[in-house]
């Protein structure tokens, strides 16, 4: 299936594919620090790689380097600083060092992840993600550049990787090359404390970055007369094949983080290349957005950037030290941002109506809380808190998370859903009860045994 969007993509970690996720890295235990740039305790991989094999680039693709390197500098205005690698792999060879990659950089973590989105109803019990995203990566990839390796990494030559080798995708990977020459990727995507809203931002930067340069590299002067608009839209019709194959066997939440940072990078980076004044790629990466909404409204990074508005991620919390205190100890903690938002609603709503549901996100973080000495079923508790700019904002998420409760209790036997009060909603199946309650511009979501939620309720309580 030609797919040309999703073979080019970026693997840090689990590679680009990763979504709801949570990218590649590490769990946030305390609150963000209200600061544009982000942290800069990097925490190293947890073993190195082998080897790639060492062998010669045939003369076509040893061609393709120097051409298409030289197209890359010149088109994103940067020097290479060292030649930029390329290794071909087997097919075997590359689905082994995507592999590798993945164990190495997050595995541990993702698995933790996995529990928070099992126990957020999110995912169905059983989902691994660190196994998720490597079978997502392997099917969506010819190419891809590798930051532990510092290369290029290319499939051997056939029928199915041939695009893969266009200058046009290839410019994308060199770009990848020299972002890492001159930014240190691992640096900047593997920052702590983690933050997967923050992440999901970076990696839109990562990307969109590559892609506007790939698109201006297709379409010439033409791709910077169209409007921005137009720019999102035909990015978003280029990933409608994908949606319906690819992506159709993934859960949404997966399918549209990853469109995201393709989609929406490219628009970003656009946007900020024609801002007034304008202000260079470059910059951007000085001064990187803190969260998706960022990337989704480029105004409100702009204004975050200079001071000209409120439009920075709220601090969201709970009280971990009462949990603990009442025994349940924090396995998991992030924001999900506007764009998990709306990679979790369209589950169970049209797209249409969670681009809007999410579209009014002020800050939220999501727990996971398992008892001590627990890890068996029924176990463990989550907690979601989301603030929203408006109440109107906060009532329409509130509307739209409910209609995603019926959609699921319409599919499950033995399910149900009923008003909890004026602005509370109870979703029961099986052991486990979600309690949804709306308060002023904030919506409070906790899903755990029926047993255990009402001593939970207690400890949210101020």
């Amino acid at each position: 299936m030609h797919t040309p969007a999703p073979r080019v993509t970026f693997h840090l970690a689990i590679a680009s594919a990763v979504v709801l996720i949570f990218a590649a890295c590490g769990l946030e235990r305390s609150t963000p620090r209200r600061v544009m740039q982000p942290a800069t305790v990097l925490l190293p991989p947890t073993r190195s790689l082998p080897p790639l094999p060492v062998r010669p680039l045939s003369p076509r693709l040893e061609a393709a380097r120097e051409r298409v390197a030289a197209a890359a500098a010149a088109m994103r205005d940067l020097e290479w600083k060292s030649k930029p690698g390329m290794t071909e792999l087997t097919g075997w060879e590359y689905g082994t060092r995507t592999k590798e990659v993945a164990e190495t950089l997050g595995g541990d973590d993702l698995k933790a992840l996995s529990q928070l989105a099992v126990a957020g109803g999110i995912l169905p019990e059983g989902t691994d993600l660190a196994t998720l995203a490597v079978s997502f990566t392997a099917l969506s990839s010819g190419a891809t550049y590798s930051p532990l390796d510092r290369q290029v990494l290319v499939l051997a030559d056939d029928s199915k990787t041939e695009s893969a080798r266009s200058d046009s995708l290839l410019t994308h990977e060199f770009v990848h090359s020299l972002q890492d020459q001159h930014f240190d990727l691992l640096s900047l995507l593997l920052a702590r404390p983690y933050n997967f809203d923050r992440a999901e931002a970076l990696f839109a930067l990562v990307e969109g970055d590559a892609m506007n340069v790939q698109r201006r590299f297709e379409n010439g002067p033409a791709w910077s007369r169209r409007s921005l608009e137009d720019i999102a839209r035909q990015e978003d019709e280029r990933f409608a094949e994908y949606r319906r194959g690819i992506g159709a066997l993934f859960p949404p939440l997966l399918t549209e983080t990853f469109i995201f940072r393709y989609r929406d990078g490219a628009r970003f980076v656009e946007a900020i290349r024609r801002a007034r004044p304008p202000r260079s790629t470059d910059e951007i990466y000085r001064r990187p957005p803190r969260s998706s909404e960022q990337v989704l409204h480029p105004e409100k990074y702009l204004a975050a950037l200079t001071g000209a508005g409120r439009d920075e991620p709220r601090e969201v919390s709970v009280d971990e030290q009462r949990f603990n205190a009442g025994g349940w100890q924090t396995r998991a903690s992030t924001p999900l941002g506007e764009i998990g938002v709306r990679g979790l609603l369209m589950a169970g709503v049209p797209g249409r109506e969670a681009v809007r549901a999410a579209a009014g996100w002020g800050g939220d973080r999501a727990y996971v809380f398992e008892r001590s000495g627990g890890g068996l079923g029924g176990t463990s508790l989550f907690i979601w808190r989301t603030v929203w700019d408006k109440r109107e904002d906060a009532q329409e998420f509130w509307r739209a998370y409910g209609a995603l409760l019926r959609h699921r209790a319409g599919r499950e036997a033995g399910d149900s859903l009923a008003p909890g009060g004026e602005s509370s909603l109870v979703w029961r199946e099986a052991a486990h009860l979600t309690v949804v309650r709306l308060d002023g511009d904030s919506v409070l979501v906790v899903r755990g045994n029926e047993n255990d939620l009402p001593a939970a309720l207690q400890l949210l309580q101020n």
